[in-house]
């Protein structure tokens, strides 16, 4: 036993247990401890609830970067094309550099238009007629190359974006013929 003063009246000895202080300080520990052990399950619905929103947010900064990246290398690819264009009035010949630029895009929804226009924006005319062929472009002329394509999303998100989940990228390179 620890002989210990405590106040009461005057010249009284009051005599205390070693384990009567320890029990004081525990019993505030042990509530909380009662208080936490029932919080259990709320803390893995809400760690549920966070972890699918910081997965669709994640997946959403990837998508949106590879947009980002598809959009960049359409821009490269048309304007590869178009200087082609300038020299070259062959619109096989732009396409297929077009296609050679952008060989990392799908090439299934790449859709490549080559045309030809005048200073006062008048489509030219081709050797068989047909507005708009390279044909008859003569230096002053302008060669547009216009590029559509399909981005499709990892992230399955398809009431955000449109229903099929894609985005559509385009890229318009306008250039004076040579």
């Amino acid at each position: 036993m620890i002989e210990g003063h405590r106040r009461g009246p005057p010249g009284a000895t009051v005599v205390a247990t070693a384990n009567e202080g320890i029990w004081d300080q525990q019993m505030p520990l042990s509530r909380t401890r009662r208080r936490h052990a029932n919080d259990d399950g709320a803390v893995l619905i809400e760690f549920a609830l966070v972890i699918g929103l910081f997965f669709v947010l994640v997946f959403g900064m990837v998508d949106f970067g590879l947009a980002i990246n598809s959009k960049t290398q359409l821009t490269n690819a048309g304007r590869e094309g178009a200087r082609l264009g300038t020299v070259n009035l062959d619109p096989g010949v732009v396409e297929a550099r077009i296609r050679e630029a952008g060989a990392n895009l799908d090439q299934d929804v790449l859709v490549v238009t080559v045309t030809c226009e005048k200073p006062d924006d008048s489509p030219c005319t081709g050797s068989a007629g047909v507005d708009g062929a390279l044909g008859n472009g003569t230096s002053g002329d302008s060669i547009v190359v216009t590029l559509d394509y399909k981005y499709s999303l990892i992230t399955p998100l398809p009431g955000f974006i449109d229903s099929d989940n894609s985005i559509d990228l385009q890229a318009v390179i306008e250039m004076r013929i040579e």
